[in-house]
């Protein structure tokens, strides 16, 4: 067939193809649709649309707010769906990049938490208007931002040490020591405690020093806080530890003006200290080598009554730490058992030694009134024999013709001379004493009295 037959065969191509049924039938729907559109636009110039998340934006920028030095801090929506109407030419070209949503602050000028309208705008110069948003409201709070230096302190858990060691936590110290945070002042206001943190898990014995960036603010309950709208530099920070060691020792006290035979043992079996030992930590590792236990101090035998207690302040020395908790114990006597009598004794129950050789001495004290105290028996046994009253002059001060009153020792004796441990004696006389004794000084001849006395005998 030829190109001239081919081309004369198209309008009958045409003619046949509109005279069939099914092409009728789809040519009819399309017009009608090309008509309804034409007569749409004609009819109805405005259309409505709906976007769906668009960001709610938190700039304040320009309102009374922001000139008050306050910034949004929070809010609860994140994004909105909006719908809108306008003409619909120019509406269909609107895309959702193109559409910004952001909150209607009015005349707030001040710190607080409240609720805006949402409205929208949009970038381009198409108009339309907005017919609904949802939420429509948004809750925001307002605050000033603001910049302050906290105190660091350091926290590490999972740090120990060994045994016989312990931390000095008093000393440890943190390089920087302080922390720049802005934020929101209402936040800021919650911060009670800035540590630096870490988990590192090791054991040491000596001075150590680790090394960590991260920081954890708590507020003054201890609860943990959220840091999130916090602005915290990143630092390193070297924390050192200083690590001491540490032993607990035994408390004791001395009893001093004990006679000799009596029975020491047996009164501190009656003897209580509140506190029976005591936990001391050193930074010198060798303190504690030949050290096992930590005297309070001493008490006489003479102050020792019946309802006896004396307080022991723990007073130590620059190389020692207390970590016991406590800074003083008691010492008190455990009275079962035990009882108290009077008992009188004359001049024959005085003795005086240590007199001095230059002077004479004549005891004035006939009778003096003992406070004994001791076991219950044994104070019924007693005989004013056993009691000895005595008087050292070793290092009294004596003048010509003066009588003193020179302190006086009270010591009880076994009831056998010859006594043995089980002879000791359990008694022991309490208060201070005084005998009042009379000097005078030796007559010494002189030279020219003694040539004097040779002439006249010649």
């Amino acid at each position: 067939m030829n190109t001239n037959t081919k081309i004369h065969d198209f309008p009958s191509f045409f003619s046949k193809l509109f005279n069939t049924k099914p092409f009728s039938i789809v040519f009819s729907v399309m017009s009608a649709i090309l008509i309804w559109f034409a007569v749409s636009v004609t009819a109805y110039k405005t259309t409505h649309v709906t976007f769906y998340n668009i960001p709610v934006s938190e700039d304040i920028s320009g309102t009374l707010a922001e000139a008050n030095g306050l910034s949004a801090v929070s809010c609860d929506v994140e994004t909105v769906t909006v719908e809108l109407e306008g003409n619909r030419f120019q509406i269909g070209r609107l895309k959702q990049e193109d559409l910004t949503a952001y909150l209607q602050l009015g005349n707030i000028s001040t710190n607080g938490e409240f609720n805006f309208e949402i409205a929208v705008r949009s970038d381009t110069n198409i108009s339309f208007n907005t017919n609904k948003i949802t939420p429509a409201y948004a809750t925001v709070k307002l605050d000033k931002i603001e910049t302050r230096t906290f105190d660091v302190s350091a926290s590490f858990p999972n740090l120990k040490v060994s045994s016989g060691h312990v931390l000095n936590k008093e000393d440890v110290t943190c390089e920087p020591s302080v922390v720049e945070i802005t934020g929101p002042s209402a936040q800021l206001d919650e911060i009670a405690k800035v540590d630096v943190f870490s988990d590192k898990s090791v054991e040491i014995d000596s001075l150590y020093s680790l090394y960590t960036s991260e920081i954890r603010l708590y507020t003054e309950e201890g609860a943990l806080m959220d840091m999130d709208s916090l602005e915290i530099p990143s630092t390193s920070f070297q924390v050192t530890i200083p690590v001491l060691t540490q032993k607990e020792l035994a408390l004791t006290y001395d009893i001093r003006n004990a006679f000799s035979g009596f029975d020491l043992n047996w009164l501190r079996e009656r003897l209580h200290l509140s506190e029976e030992s005591i936990t001391l930590a050193s930074q010198t590792n060798t303190v504690f080598a030949d050290r096992d236990n930590y005297n309070v101090g001493f008490v006489t035998l003479d102050a020792i009554s019946l309802d006896f207690s004396k307080e022991f302040d723990i007073e130590l020395k620059e190389d020692f730490i207390n970590q016991s908790g406590f800074q003083q114990v008691t010492l008190t006597l455990d009275n079962e058992e035990l009882a108290s009598r009077e008992v009188w004794v004359t001049s024959d129950n005085i003795s005086i030694i240590n007199a001095p050789k230059d002077y004479d001495y004549q005891i004035t004290t006939q009778k003096m009134l003992i406070n004994i105290i001791g076991d219950k028996e044994e104070l019924k046994n007693l005989s004013t024999q056993n009691i000895i009253v005595t008087v050292d002059l070793m290092n009294y001060n004596v003048q010509q013709s003066m009588t003193g009153s020179p302190d006086a020792t009270i010591s009880i004796s076994p009831k056998n001379t010859d006594s043995s441990e089980d002879d000791l004696v359990r008694m022991w006389a309490v208060g201070n004493y005084r005998v009042v004794v009379e000097f005078t000084e030796h007559v010494r001849e002189t030279v020219s009295e003694t040539a004097s006395s040779m002439t006249e005998d010649e």
